[in-house]
């Protein structure tokens, strides 16, 4: 029986679209189609969880963050034939997305659910990233209404990051339960589900980007598409509970 519902933060619980829209077209000028648009936000999220899983894979490839970022661009650049890519027009959009991330909201909806949720599970974040960054977000999201300080862990607090899976049973001692009663939602196969199944959690793919499951081993046990199919989910969760 599930008695805790863990969340990812980035691209989970809120869209990040906006933000790399209005970075990627400040520092690059582009004037795509809100089509081509969407499609360049695809392929970059695409190649970033690729970039993200081989740098964390067990090859002696390791990427920086900034390497990754620009890994992404210049694949996304190359597949639809744009100009202006270099490593310090890569460096200014990665600092231009950073600073458009501090007007995040939450998906709609979500705040009635989180009430509803808080009164039938134990609730919970697991993020990578530092505490000054993470803790921010957390904080323009209004999510600490819900989830207190001792029910996040950031990859700073475990001195690991996904996709480690110490990370995940560090949150079932803080919990004090099993794999098993614990669920985890997250948006990215790589660092989200694979870490999470292998600490014997169950697991909801946000897959919104609708990339594929590299690994037919490592099966999510639901896969949502969008905020609505999320909603929808965390609905049918909570009447689960009586």
């Amino acid at each position: 029986m599930i008695k805790a519902i863990v969340f990812d933060v980035d691209d989970t619980l809120y869209d990040t679209k906006p933000s790399f829209n209005q970075a990627f077209n400040e520092t690059f000028n582009l004037n795509l189609s809100d089509e081509l648009m969407d499609n360049v936000f695809s392929n970059y999220t695409q190649q970033e969880q690729l970039a993200i899983a081989e740098s964390n894979s067990d090859s002696n490839i390791k990427l920086s963050e900034d390497e990754i970022n620009f890994h992404s661009l210049h694949h996304t650049f190359k597949r639809f034939d744009l100009n202006g890519l270099s490593q310090e027009t890569a460096a200014a959009f990665s600092e231009a997305y950073q600073l458009a991330s501090n007007s995040i909201h939450l998906f709609d909806g979500l705040t009635t659910l989180f009430n509803e949720l808080a009164s039938k599970f134990q609730l919970g974040i697991i993020t990578n990233g530092s505490n000054e960054v993470q803790l921010a977000k957390i904080m323009k999201l209004k999510l600490h209404h819900w989830f207190g300080r001792d029910q996040i862990i950031t990859s700073e607090d475990a001195n690991a990051k996904k996709p480690d899976p110490l990370i995940f049973t560090l949150m079932n001692r803080k919990f004090n339960l099993r794999g098993n009663e614990m669920i985890y939602i997250g948006s990215s196969y790589y660092e989200d589900i694979v870490p999470a199944k292998k600490a014997g959690w169950e697991t909801v793919w946000y897959n919104n980007h609708q990339s594929p499951i590299a690994d037919p081993q490592i099966i999510p046990d639901q896969t949502v598409k969008n905020p609505a199919e999320l909603r929808d989910l965390l609905m049918d969760l909570a009447a689960q509970v009586d």
